[in-house]
């Protein structure tokens, strides 16, 4: 190491191996994932295993995009969807008057987020699950959507009560002098300026409820509602059968919407991310 801090040279190449050693560890399970979709199944289990197959094939694509998965994949778009603009809403109404308004019960109340945050969630669900059986809320849009948003919005809040403490105060006390209000002066000024911390916050949602097993697993029922997790884990993990190529090549497609999505949005997630550091 003290070699490393001599030389110039060292000093430039050595965080880029780094960086390069991480993006590599980072990628494997992907190049795997999708070394799998691409072999027959008697290639599988191989050994020792082969990366490129000997005989090339899209027939796991083929056979499991047919049916049910592109119900499981319509559920878990809608599901993502309405989470993340439930969280974004209430997170954003919530994280503005803890922001600023520095009091006893709205620092208890930051307090009782950070830690909900610890709660596992499968002891949570079991007393959802007893009291959405009772409300007779199983097996609908309007729970999974629900239990989502519950377990993203503490995150959420964070994040954006971060953002909102580095946005300067004094352009909200020149809107109340020109008569604005406080909910006036959120919804016109302060959510324009803070479209990186929206931005971060529903993409942290989206991403939580798509890649969400245990919420769709146990609260949904029928074929019809299941997400795309829970859809596949029961369409391909049998008793005595793994589907492993049709599973990777669901799990391949199942990535590029969140690929997508961080791709269009990358410089807003990153800078809403960072509000709170760079403060």
């Amino acid at each position: 190491m003290a070699e490393v801090a001599k030389s110039p040279a060292l000093r430039r190449w050595f965080p880029a191996a780094g960086a390069i050693a991480v993006t590599v560890a980072l990628l494997f399970p992907v190049a795997w994932m999708l070394s799998t979709a691409i072999k027959p199944h008697s290639e599988v289990f191989t050994y020792p295993p082969v990366w490129i197959p000997d005989r090339f094939t899209l027939e796991a694509f083929a056979s499991s995009l047919r049916g049910d998965m592109f119900r499981f994949l319509l559920n878990s778009l809608f599901v993502a969807a309405c989470t993340a603009v439930l969280s974004v809403v209430a997170g954003a109404l919530a994280a503005y008057p803890i922001s600023r308004r520095r009091t006893a019960p709205t620092r208890v109340a930051l307090g009782y987020l950070i830690a909900s945050i610890a709660f596992p969630a499968p002891l949570l669900l079991i007393s959802t699950y007893i009291v959405s059986a009772q409300l007779d809320l199983i097996d609908t849009y309007v729970l999974v959507i629900l239990v989502n948003s519950v377990f993203t919005l503490p995150v959420c809040i964070w994040t954006l009560k971060s953002f909102f403490d580095s946005l300067p105060i004094e352009i909200e006390e020149a809107a109340m002098m020109d008569g604005a209000g406080p909910l006036h002066t959120l919804l016109r000024i302060i959510l324009s300026m803070a479209r990186p911390g929206l931005t971060a916050a529903g993409i942290y949602a989206f991403v939580t409820a798509w890649n969400d097993l245990t919420i769709g697993l146990t609260l949904t029922t029928s074929t019809e509602m299941r997400p795309l997790p829970a859809g596949i884990s029961v369409t391909f993990l049998q008793e005595f059968q793994y589907q492993w190529p049709e599973m990777m090549a669901v799990a391949t497609v199942a990535t590029l919407p969140i690929l997508a999505l961080f791709i269009a949005f990358q410089r807003n997630f990153i800078e809403g991310v960072t509000a709170g550091a760079l403060k």
